[in-house]
């Protein structure tokens, strides 16, 4: 008897560790930027909504290094977006050595 309320102890910290360290997935952006100088963006990540989180974000990395959340709906990021859509869709000289802002999209 003993040993039978041990093994259910066990399994049950056992369920306990393993329930406390899965991260529930979220939203990432909480807070919102109407905009960011444009100088200042090294990278672009549009997140479509998913199953954890019901609506567009995009986030921008700093050349610092600092990520930040755009406001979908403003003006400045849907503007910023169109352009690098455009700049995606044009063929690059060979002459051409610097690289604009990259965009990821993740589904």
């Amino acid at each position: 008897m003993k040993t039978s309320v041990a093994i259910q102890c066990i399994v049950l910290l056992a369920c306990m560790a393993l329930c406390t360290s899965v991260v529930i997935p979220r939203c990432r952006c909480v807070k919102t930027s109407k905009s960011v100088k444009i100088a200042f963006i090294a990278q672009i990540k549009v997140d479509e909504p998913r199953p954890h989180c019901n609506r567009r974000e995009v986030i921008v990395t700093l050349k610092n290094g600092r990520e930040q959340c755009l406001d979908p709906e403003s003006q400045f990021t849907k503007m910023l977006l169109e352009k690098l859509n455009q700049m995606k869709n044009t063929p690059v000289s060979p002459q051409t050595t610097t690289s604009p802002a990259t965009v990821q999209e993740s589904s």
